[in-house]
């Protein structure tokens, strides 16, 4: 069995304050995030996006046609009354980008209904022609953005004025009747903008926007031979196909790692409200991630098969990328949730992690605070 032998009384731990029964250590009573990827489609394409990026998995025509084609929205709203008997922490509407369908809105109704807070997972481009009403379904709104507009049409990520309609959208949202919702910003940190994460904060704050929160998420990716290894997992354990990890793979060029980690005490210090997804300090620790020598960073298991529920446009219900436990237009929620296939991971991850779990974003979960 391939993998790193998991931290179990650390998983042991952060379980039972979950509610673990630890006479059933493989069922999951408890929902931490239901992440909802509302569409496929954006309108952007961020470089070191695992979607829509270099080598991102939607470029793959296939996967994206099977993901894509979308479940009717009455079950998408049924699945929400039955995750809400798990008690949810949240509900993230996501994409793609999912201002572009127009699911987001009933959708949030639904968690809304239920007492589940919401967080909107946005690029932001289309929030001025929506921003009274998301102002009024979501908690939470998380700007996912990188690069300051010079850059982004620099780099061929986006068409010309993206950039100018985000921060109207972010003025719109602040003078939306009764107050915009927590704003967080999500930065993804990589080879391209290492060198001017400042100058994006500038751009912020020369047009007057503050955020309550803001998360810089160190890239995440894999080597070569990590996917490699992962690949033939997914296939002699689970039978499964390699598709959504093909977007992991991100090839990180040269980086200046000494400028980086100055750049990043910098902002640990103007911006008391940031975090990071794992805590790098020093050009060692930086130079070691970004090689793909993540050993040893974070604690060494992930809980992620326990409490993190995310839902394609189909309505394939997964956990860990590719291995799908299960679509909403043939079971119930809850025979998914508990059903073989997710009681086959629990216990795969329950003695060792995967090859690329330290390259996975519901890895580094664990190791960071959320607004809400």
């Amino acid at each position: 069995m391939k993998g790193e032998p998991t931290d179990r009384r650390g998983l042991i731990r952060r379980l039972s304050r979950m509610g673990l029964d630890p006479k059933d250590p493989f069922r999951s009573a408890v929902i931490g995030e239901v992440y909802l990827m509302a569409g496929m489609d954006c309108n952007l394409r961020c470089r070191a996006c695992t979607m829509w990026g270099r080598g991102g998995a939607c470029l793959h025509r296939d996967f994206l046609a099977r993901i894509s084609k979308p479940a009717p929205l009455s079950r998408l709203l049924t699945f929400i009354d039955e995750a809400a008997a798990f008690k949810p922490e949240y509900l993230n509407i996501s994409g793609g980008e999912p201002l572009m369908t127009r699911r987001w809105a009933p959708l949030a109704e639904r968690g809304r209904s239920h007492g589940i807070k919401t967080i909107l997972t946005t690029n932001g481009v289309y929030l001025e022609r929506h921003a009274e009403r998301v102002a009024a379904l979501f908690d939470q709104v998380s700007i996912s953005i990188a690069c300051t507009p010079a850059m982004r049409e620099k780099l061929g990520m986006g068409p010309p004025g993206h950039g100018s309609a985000l921060i109207r959208g972010l003025k719109a949202l602040a003078d939306a009747p009764g107050g915009r919702p927590v704003l967080r910003l999500l930065c993804e940190v990589f080879d391209s903008n290492g060198a001017h994460l400042l100058e994006l904060m500038d751009h912020f704050d020369e047009e007057g926007i503050r955020f309550d929160e803001i998360l810089f998420m160190h890239l995440i990716s894999n080597k070569p031979e990590v996917l490699k290894d992962q690949k033939a997992v997914l296939s002699s354990e689970f039978g499964l196909g390699f598709d959504l990890w093909k977007g992991y793979g991100y090839p990180v060029r040269k980086m200046d790692y000494a400028g980086l980690d100055r750049t990043l005490k910098a902002l640990r210090k103007r911006f008391p409200q940031s975090r990071f997804n794992i805590d790098l300090q020093g050009v060692k620790a930086l130079r070691d991630y970004y090689a793909g020598r993540k050993q040893g960073l974070g604690r060494a298991f992930c809980e992620g098969p326990w409490r993190q529920v995310n839902l394609f446009p189909n309505g394939d219900v997964w956990t860990c990328p590719d291995v799908i436990l299960g679509n909403l237009k043939d079971q119930a929620f809850a025979k998914i949730w508990d059903g073989p296939e997710a009681r086959a991971l629990r216990r795969r991850v329950y003695q060792k992690l995967l090859p690329a779990c330290r390259g996975c974003f519901s890895f580094y979960e664990k190791e960071q605070p959320v607004c809400l």
